[in-house]
């Protein structure tokens, strides 16, 4: 590298290409090379100046010219050798952590998308950047807008993985609006913390996100199927809720699987009388576990309005919601009215 005081004239011949003999003289001495008047009839092609080894990780990896006078170029020498191992440095950096990322990426998409797990291949590329992952497993995956990949001051990914860093996680950013998420060993079982951490970081860039949680699996065989869980829930209704787990959705998800001729059958026999009002009743009756007193202060009306309400769903649907057995059918009619919903992209 050659770096100057002075600009060279537009006429001086480019020295790109030649044998730089001061520059080979410092790497086989491994020491500073300053050339005057004294000595340059003795480096031919050299101009005046100082000739600096570059040493990154205690290797000397090339060498930096710093053309002029000494009294010029003195006080700005080792700054501009230091910077310029800083930035080789940082390069080397950027280019291990891309690849250690391409590592994961692969892991991941082999696990999530993968008809056979091939559990040695994995092993030996997460050998390749000195990870191992133990059992349990548990997938978790991140939706939000796609513009947070790149619209921030840190990409949103890079902000995770820095944040998480030391964690018992694998990151991938496989999808432009989605971030998966393996959790594995000793951080499924404080989940919830992790879960508060990512929480703070995603809020802390966008208030449009919502994350949904699979189940703990003891296999890499069934990390599919925790991934295919989390994937599920953020399919669900939102129900209101950032972050969702798989059991905590899967009422209306087993729902959303009957066969489509069955699920008709449902929405179109309660359109006659289906409104928001009664969806906002239920829905709130339910949260409250079919409490009539603690549903009533929720929507902020009277016990006796609220019993009413539920008298005439009773009258219109047929369905009383006050039996367990009843409830359930009109639990699934709420599900399916919101799953219609979001389908259609109405709010």
């Amino acid at each position: 590298m050659m770096a100057s005081t002075v600009p060279s004239p537009p006429s001086a011949p480019s020295r790109l290409g030649d044998y730089h003999a001061a520059a080979a003289y410092v790497i086989r001495q491994r020491q500073e090379l300053l050339i005057d008047e004294s000595n340059q009839s003795r480096w031919k092609g050299s101009q005046l100046g100082l000739n600096l080894l570059i040493i990154v990780h205690g290797q000397v990896v090339g060498v930096i010219g710093i053309s002029g006078r000494i009294k010029e170029i003195e006080p700005i020498a080792q700054l501009v050798k230091m910077t310029t191992e800083l930035m080789i440095k940082q390069s080397q950096l950027k280019l291990q952590q891309e690849w250690r990322q391409l590592h994961i990426d692969w892991v991941l998409k082999e696990l999530v998308e993968g008809t056979v797990v091939h559990e040695g291949k994995i092993g030996l590329r997460l050998q390749a950047i000195g990870c191992r992952i133990t059992a349990p497993y548990q997938a978790v995956v991140i939706e939000h807008e796609p513009s947070l990949q790149f619209n921030t001051v840190e990409r949103f990914f890079d902000l995770l993985s820095r944040r998480l860093a030391g964690s018992s996680i694998l990151l991938s950013a496989y999808r432009p609006h989605r971030t998966l998420l393996l959790c594995y060993g000793h951080a499924t079982s404080s989940l919830s913390l992790m879960m508060d951490q990512v929480r703070r970081i995603v809020t802390s860039c966008t208030a449009d996100y919502r994350i949904g949680v699979g189940s703990l699996v003891p296999t890499l065989h069934a990390v599919r199927s925790s991934f295919e869980e989390a994937e599920a829930v953020l399919r669900c209704p939102s129900m209101n809720e950032r972050v969702l787990a798989y059991r905590q959705v899967i009422g209306p998800i087993t729902i959303n699987e009957l066969p489509g001729q069955v699920k008709e059958k449902l929405i179109h026999a309660s359109k006659e009388y289906w409104n928001e009002k009664i969806e906002e009743t239920l829905q709130v009756f339910f949260l409250c576990d079919l409490n009539v007193a603690e549903a009533a202060k929720l929507l902020g009306i009277h016990r006796n309005t609220m019993q009413y309400r539920l008298e005439q769903i009773h009258k219109q649907s047929g369905y009383h919601p006050q039996k367990f057995q009843e409830a359930q059918i009109l639990q699934w009619i709420v599900w399916l009215q919101q799953m219609e919903r979001k389908e259609a992209g109405s709010p």
